[in-house]
């Protein structure tokens, strides 16, 4: 008989191909587990970007947005590093973004602030030769110390952000570790999310656009008297619990009604835009100004004594004073100005209700009104002192509060 199995008659060639199979099963169990470990990454990390989107969905303010990009981010991804550039030509975000994220704060590995507001015509120029794909690899000084300044980065993945075919910023992901980002990497997870991420700081940002013009004079660009009637309650319970005094001062422009008659009210309306930029010119960032009604302005001065405020009511009225308004080649006006001055003196004791305070805030408000009255009464270009709205024996609050 024929032994048609070649195998049988050469037992080595049999081992051979068992081995080889042995080997192809080897490898393909291999792969099939990389696969598989590849495929529980891809849904854990898929997990985590869906959890960080719907954080970034839900945020309420454009603050609260950025602390979840800055903050939550780069913990979920272990960032070494993350930044965020947005574009503002026209500087409008700087009113946008409260100024607890826009403030300077250097860590000690010299790394730059998470957010940059670009304005510079260079910045600019920058942002708008950017890619508008997402690129990642090597950290290289010369290409991305401008997106992200931090010497200990081996690698960088870089976001622009688009909106309507329009870069309004980018967003960097930084790591010290060389392989983290690499080139031609997969940037499907990473494109998803910078879209979302611009759709959410685009929204956020005309959200806090809405609110402040609910608040925003819009002639002089200062605080209208709605926002100066709710803070002036806020602040008084603030001066209430940390024991310190609160001032406020009211303005009044002198013979505005002249320069209405004369000129006409477009005149008018330059001489309240350039008079409201000289008083802000004299105030602190946390002070509060705002236009109350025609030509007359309110300024709150938390955490500042009769002495003091008497001092920023003086340099109101010097600048003011200090140099005519310009309008036009054949309008430059010699413009004064009329200050009232008020401090109140608080205690643990008073009634922490809304109504009370806002009756002490009336008080306060209408005592430098008096005061302003006063200075027209004393020939105008001047402040005049009320003095303490001492709600305790001014002795004994003397010696309890520094004003």
């Amino acid at each position: 008989m024929i032994n048609l199995d070649p195998l049988k008659k050469d037992p080595s060639k049999k081992s051979q191909l068992q081995q080889t199979q042995d080997s192809q099963n080897v490898q393909l169990k291999a792969q099939f587990n990389r696969l598989l470990h590849n495929a529980h990454e891809n849904q854990h990390k898929l997990k985590r970007f869906e959890e960080i989107e719907f954080k970034l969905m839900a945020a309420e303010s454009i603050e609260q947005l950025l602390r979840i990009i800055r903050d939550e981010y780069a913990a979920l991804f272990k960032l070494d590093a993350c930044t965020l550039l947005l574009e503002d030509e026209n500087l409008s975000l700087r009113r946008l973004i409260p100024e607890s994220m826009q403030a300077s704060e250097r860590h000690c590995d010299g790394a730059q602030d998470f957010l940059t507001l670009l304005n510079f015509p260079v910045e600019l120029e920058k942002l708008s030769c950017l890619s508008t794909q997402i690129t990642t690899g090597v950290y290289l000084i010369s290409r991305h110390q401008w997106l992200m300044d931090n010497p200990q980065i081996e690698s960088i993945a870089v976001m622009p952000l688009i909106r309507r075919g329009k870069k309004i910023g980018v967003f960097c992901c930084g790591s010290y570790n060389r392989e983290r980002f690499q080139v031609h990497a997969a940037c499907d997870f990473l494109q998803r999310l910078s879209f979302i991420m611009a759709v959410c700081i685009e929204n956020a940002l005309n959200l806090e656009r809405l609110k402040l013009s609910t608040i925003t004079d819009p002639l002089t660009q200062v605080h209208n008297r709605r926002f100066f009637d709710q803070r002036l309650p806020e602040e008084l319970a603030r001066s209430d619990r940390s024991l310190k005094a609160i001032s406020c001062l009211f303005l009044d422009i002198d013979h505005f009604k002249s320069v209405n008659d004369t000129y006409g009210h477009g005149v008018g309306d330059d001489v309240l835009c350039q008079v409201a930029q000289r008083i802000q010119s004299v105030l602190r960032n946390h002070d509060v100004l705002a236009r109350y009604g025609g030509e007359e302005f309110a300024v709150l001065l938390p955490e500042t004594g009769n002495d003091e405020a008497m001092l920023v009511a003086q340099r109101i009225v010097a600048a003011v004073n200090k140099s005519r308004i310009v309008i036009e080649k054949n309008v430059i006006l010699t413009i004064t100005i009329s200050a009232g001055v008020s401090t109140l003196m608080t205690e643990e004791s008073i009634d922490d209700t809304l109504n009370s305070m806002e009756t002490l805030g009336m008080k306060l408000l209408s005592t430098a009104d008096q005061a302003l009255y006063d200075a027209k009464e004393q020939g105008r270009n001047r402040a005049i002192n009320a003095g303490l709205l001492a709600l305790v024996d001014p002795v004994e609050c003397s010696q309890k509060f520094q004003c």
